[in-house]
């Protein structure tokens, strides 16, 4: 027979069991309120940041339809490719964020040389900064092997998404990129990447949220410097994916080191001749014959005036299945390259 107190345990433990329950569906109630916010936010940020440069394009092509100036037309026109490059980039952002939610970002594990990301660094940022009369440098220290196994392309991402910031923030001093081997063990290295720089700095308030998407310090901020507010929600996603950590240390008016570590695997083979520059003859487009399948007409309109300009013959079909019909009705050969949409009714890129 169980006792009065075995039974009033039992009640009291089933109470604190519901308790708990309750407890968790509250916990995932708000989870999931918050998670609505912040979507809704999302939404609406990227919904600003898309359309004030549509307007600016729209504006800028207006101007160019209506003026008689053949000077300001040209002006006019390279504002709304500018406007036109940014807004792509940021779509670009956009996406990757929406690969990076949806667990569909795949990493490449491919061998590089570490030595070969100063040469595109140095592409991309040295005349622009030291234009600004503001040192940069590229530094190595402490490696005994140069090529590893990773995504070279993802971690030049990262290393551009701090670079455009200190380059942004950065009107004087010094802006410079320290790679460094820390240690090896079980053939993985761990390397330290780090961005330093003299600009502007940031208060300790921003940096608790650096990293949330479209974050940026103050509206003041946004509207002199620009850009989208996610460059530094892709690279802590990055180095997450990759299994890394990245510090922030920065103090206002001092200036920003942003430091990355990432376990790289060694290559196996440290012998890869690098590749030398390879002089090839300027392919040329003159007197091929092209077969188009795009279902947009102003897509197809573009690539047919850009190809007849170079001297191309283009055929143009509006979709997979008649570009398949096309070819068919040819001898082999007959064309020199067929250029392929990919999203296309009846019969789609792929398929064809």
């Amino acid at each position: 027979p169980r006792t009065m107190a075995m039974i009033l345990t039992d009640i009291h433990e089933t109470h604190s069991r519901s308790d708990q329950v309750a407890d968790a569906l509250k916990d995932a109630y708000h989870s999931a309120v918050e998670a609505n916010k912040a979507k809704s936010l999302f939404l609406s940020s990227v919904s600003h940041d898309i359309r004030t440069p549509m307007n600016g394009i729209i504006g800028m092509l207006t101007l160019a339809i209506n003026t008689q100036d053949t000077k300001q037309e040209d002006y006019y026109l390279q504002q709304a490719q500018d406007i036109s490059q940014y807004l792509l980039s940021l779509i670009n952002e956009v996406l990757d964020m929406s690969r990076m939610e949806a667990g569909k970002l795949e990493l490449e594990n491919k061998p590089f040389n570490i030595y070969h990301l100063e040469p595109q660094l140095n592409n991309i940022f040295k005349e622009t900064i030291e234009k600004k009369d503001v040192m940069f440098k590229i530094e190595y220290f402490d490696f005994d092997v140069k090529y590893f196994v990773g995504d070279e392309l993802r971690i030049m991402q990262i290393l551009v998404n701090l670079l455009s910031n200190a380059s942004k923030f950065t009107e004087k001093g010094e802006i410079k990129v320290t790679f460094r081997q820390m240690y090896k063990e079980d053939q993985v290295a761990n390397i330290m990447m780090r961005v330093h720089d003299t600009g502007k700095g940031m208060s300790r308030e921003f940096l608790s949220h650096i990293f949330r998407p479209f974050e940026q310090e103050g509206v003041e901020i946004s509207k002199k410097y620009g850009g989208s507010g996610l460059g530094m929600a892709i690279t802590d996603q990055l180095v997450k994916l990759m299994g890394g950590e990245i510090v922030v240390d920065s103090l206002e008016g001092k200036g920003s080191d942003f430091t990355v570590f990432l376990n790289l695997p060694i290559s196996t083979n440290q012998q890869y001749e690098d590749k030398k520059e390879v002089v090839v003859e300027e392919f040329s487009f003159d007197q091929k014959r092209i077969l188009l399948a795009e279902d947009n007409d102003i897509n197809a309109e573009i690539c047919l005036s850009v190809l007849n300009a170079k001297g191309a013959f283009v055929e143009r079909v509006e979709n997979g299945q008649v570009a398949v019909e096309t070819f068919k009705k040819h001898a082999e050969h007959y064309y020199d390259l067929i250029l392929m949409d990919i999203q296309m009714p009846e019969m789609n890129g792929y398929e064809a």
